[in-house]
């Protein structure tokens, strides 16, 4: 059986001749995507999937959501990978709630534990900030706001990211763009219904890279391998590896603790 779609709204699909603009993740539009990125008509891609392409189409134009059954014939049929597989079922459940980061910030700062916790980790050394899932900062130290220019005006990781200033501190904006992207388009599905995520599409569409990233990339990831450094130029200008760890801090409110520990440059040499 299938289930019947909530409404949705305009979404976006896997890279095709006319890649989609900046959006949040729907489950019939990426499952077109899926399709199209293929080169499969309609027909070709149900018998790929071994059920009717009258089902299929159902779930394209979001007139329906499948069932587990069909889930799993998508998934197997496209040879999904894992995280692109975790992506679709997210879309075809409910979104998790989330509150606004205004809500969290102004909860965040009130917690005076909360604060005392992040300046140990200043004493330490290490760049520290409580984020909610699509990375708004909502509490930093002051290595943090130093090492990332303008995150105090924006307070948005990923928008800082693309801004000149963000993309002068990253020795390698290409490989982090493009990462940063493949994990926003994960995050995104997970709590598409949020204003979190209409903002970041709001603040990213008019940026050209971003755009670039967003429609030149298939992938999805959940996470960032620790052994993946951040190579940064610090706030003197001398270079760094950054370690990034996120840990779930307060699961309740979907509050993160986001730290980067410093180690000695080993990233690409820089002429």
């Amino acid at each position: 059986m299938t289930q019947k779609a909530p409404h949705s709204r305009p979404g976006r699909h896997r890279s095709d001749p006319d890649p989609p603009p900046i959006s949040i993740p729907e489950f019939s539009t990426t499952c077109r995507w899926l399709r199209k990125s293929r080169g499969l008509g309609r027909e070709q891609a149900a018998t790929t999937l071994k059920f009717s392409a009258v089902h299929l189409g159902r779930f394209e134009r979001g007139e329906a959501l499948p069932s587990a059954k069909f889930m799993e014939l998508i998934i197997a049929g496209y040879r999904l990978d894992p995280a692109m597989a975790a992506h679709l079922r997210d879309l075809a459940i409910p979104a998790i709630p989330l509150s606004p980061a205004e809500h969290l910030r102004a909860w965040v700062q009130a917690d005076t534990a909360l604060v005392s916790n992040l300046e140990r980790f200043q004493v330490r050394g290490i760049l520290a900030a409580y984020v909610d899932p699509l990375w708004n900062v909502l509490a930093r130290n002051d290595l943090f706001a130093e090492a990332l220019p303008g995150i105090d005006e924006s307070q948005s990781i990923p928008v800082s990211m693309f801004t000149e200033p963000g993309k002068a501190v990253v020795i390698d904006p290409e490989a982090e763009g493009a990462c940063a992207v493949s994990m926003l388009k994960g995050i995104m599905g997970k709590y598409r219904d949020s204003a979190q995520a209409r903002e970041l599409v709001t603040a990213l569409t008019p940026v050209p890279e971003a755009q670039r990233f967003w429609a030149a990339s298939a992938d999805i990831t959940f996470g960032r391998d620790s052994r993946f450094l951040l190579h940064a130029r610090g706030p003197g200008g001398n270079l760094v590896s950054y370690q990034l760890t996120l840990a779930d801090s307060i699961p309740a409110h979907h509050i993160q603790l986001l730290t980067a520990t410093p180690e000695p440059y080993s990233g690409p040499e820089i002429n």
